[in-house]
């Protein structure tokens, strides 16, 4: 158990979501709503982002998560204005995740078997949109690439990939 750092994940979720907002704000609306070889549009990989993270923090508060209960609003798609707040809103809300709240118990709907539910810990989850936040930031990254718009070196990146960077610098 890593108590001590558990809470951690709440700040790194904030900060991995203030990332987020702060890439909507820099581009700018074409190309926020632009597909690219039928993979969705950059505000669609946000949307998706900002549905898993708000299925989350809803299951932590119900003791019960389900992914596939996503709100899917379109207009975060096709918005920025309006993507930029709801991301502030759901920022607020992972705020109030308290260090006490991170062992809890939560059941967790299978994506797979419908009747199956699993169960997790506000911690694990956390780490999950965490991570699954990082991913689609990745896949943004390289939609952005492919628009010619650069990201910073670090954006859509894994903590342990981050990890690996810095030790290879320390190794050169």
């Amino acid at each position: 158990m890593c108590i001590s750092t558990q809470h951690g994940l709440v700040e790194r979720l904030i900060d991995e979501l203030a990332r987020a907002v702060d890439m909507i704000q820099k581009i700018d609306d074409a190309t926020f709503v632009k597909s690219a070889h039928g993979t969705g549009s950059v505000g669609a990989h946000f949307r998706h982002n900002l549905d898993f993270v708000k299925s989350a923090v809803n299951g932590i508060l119900e003791g019960k998560i389900d992914y596939e209960r996503r709100e899917r609003d379109v207009q975060v798609e096709t918005d920025k204005r309006y993507a930029i707040g709801k991301y502030i809103g759901v920022i607020r809300r992972v705020t109030t995740i308290a260090p006490e709240d991170m062992n809890k118990a939560v059941l967790v709907q299978s994506e797979i078997e419908e009747a199956c539910r699993h169960r997790s810990s506000v911690s694990r989850e956390l780490e999950f949109v965490l991570s699954h936040t990082v991913h689609h930031h990745a896949l943004i990254s390289e939609k952005l690439a492919s628009f010619g718009i650069e990201t910073s070196p670090d954006f859509g990146v894994a903590p342990s990939t981050l990890r690996y960077w810095e030790q290879q610098k320390i190794a050169a």
